[in-house]
């Protein structure tokens, strides 16, 4: 899956662009390589993932988060103008902090911690994918080896990240009840940081860029820059959203997760949401939740006030038995009967199910 390439405009390629035609420019790139485009972002922000799949992209985002002050630092060194620098330096103070327990890195930190991880083992980066390493490492690079004007033109996705994070909190809070504005608050702060770092970055671009090879290689780093963040998606579409993808070096569910604290609920009654539904319960649809076949996509789909989960064959198949009266075992036996499969087994992988629909509301017991 790569972003949609822009075709260069022959005109750009040969003459000088004023200022503000260089600036439009590099909005286009923006415009059409953001990775606010990308199908991962779109499900994220949509509701679609599941609690697992955000998990994998709080914690590989963690590695992007803590190697920013590490490429600006890069930058930073070869900065010879001290006025340069006192402006730069303000984007390592913005992530590392002041003093402990500050800084973007930090707020990261608790967004991770708030959909359930270690904090030791986010730190650790055991879990990320290979492909997040590989893409957020080549960036480090990239800002290393190139040119100051290339450095700082890759920045300039800033440029555009007040949009998506706009798009991305409201989402995110309206369609997952294990998000809330405490887990976001990195995302405050970078309201008025981006704009800020955006602007110093484009006014240094339209003023060093000052030849049309030169505007031609601020575009291209701004592009590059787009790329490494689509490629980061890329890796988490293909290892956790697209089916029959499992990385063998990735992330499983339940590593480095801190146990969630036991239900205190009634064993005769549990609400929807607890996610401890055992072999021995009777799952049951709650009040507003309901199976439907989709005709125009040709599919099954769960209908739950204002939000909509999408369903595999497997899970049609159990939810279908899931009509009040049966248990879990029971609905297992039933499918082991008809799949001819080991009712044990089937029961392991829809206890999985159940739970986690019970996670998102739209199963009780």
């Amino acid at each position: 899956m790569t972003a949609p390439f822009p075709t260069p405009k022959p005109d750009e390629a040969q003459r000088l662009l004023s200022p503000q035609e260089l600036e439009a420019a590099l909005r286009d790139i923006g415009a059409r390589r953001y990775h606010n485009l990308h199908p991962f972002h779109r499900l994220l922000h949509d509701g679609k993932l599941n609690k697992d799949q955000v998990r994998a992209w709080a914690l590989n985002r963690y590695y992007y988060q803590a190697m920013i002050p590490v490429k600006d630092a890069a930058v930073l060194a070869r900065m010879e103008d001290a006025s340069l620098r006192r402006v730069w330096r303000q984007r390592i103070v913005d992530h590392d902090g002041d003093a402990p327990g500050d800084g973007g890195i930090e707020r990261w930190l608790k967004l991770a911690e708030g959909v359930g991880f270690a904090r030791d083992y986010v730190e650790s980066t055991q879990g990320i994918l290979s492909a997040t390493r590989f893409s957020v490492d080549a960036y480090v690079h990239f800002v290393k080896e190139r040119s100051l004007l290339e450095a700082i033109a890759s920045s300039l996705t800033e440029m555009f990240s007040p949009t998506i994070i706009s798009e991305r909190v409201a989402g995110m809070l309206k369609n997952y009840d294990f998000i809330t504005k405490d887990t976001l608050a990195y995302f405050d702060k970078r309201l008025t940081q981006a704009p800020r770092d955006a602007e110093f970055a484009i006014e240094y671009v339209q003023k060093h860029a000052t030849t049309p090879a030169l505007q031609r290689q601020a575009m291209a780093a701004l592009t590059f820059k787009c790329n490494v963040l689509w490629t980061q998606l890329d890796a988490l579409y293909f290892a956790y959203v697209a089916p029959g993808m499992i990385p063998p070096d990735a992330w499983t569910p339940g590593t480095g997760l801190v146990p969630e604290p036991a239900a205190t609920a009634s064993p005769v009654s549990l609400a929807a949401g607890t996610g401890t539904i055992t072999a021995l319960d009777v799952p049951r649809l709650p009040r507003g939740v309901r199976l439907r076949h989709d005709a125009v996509r040709n599919q099954h789909v769960l209908l739950a006030p204002e939000r909509t989960f999408d369903l595999d064959a497997n899970a049609v198949a159990v939810l279908e038995l899931v009509d009040g009266q049966r248990n879990v075992r029971d609905i297992a036996g039933l499918l082991g009967q008809k799949f001819a499969a080991d009712p044990a087994v089937i029961e392991a992988d829809i206890l999985v199910m159940l739970n986690d629909l019970a996670t998102k509301r739209v199963l009780e017991r």
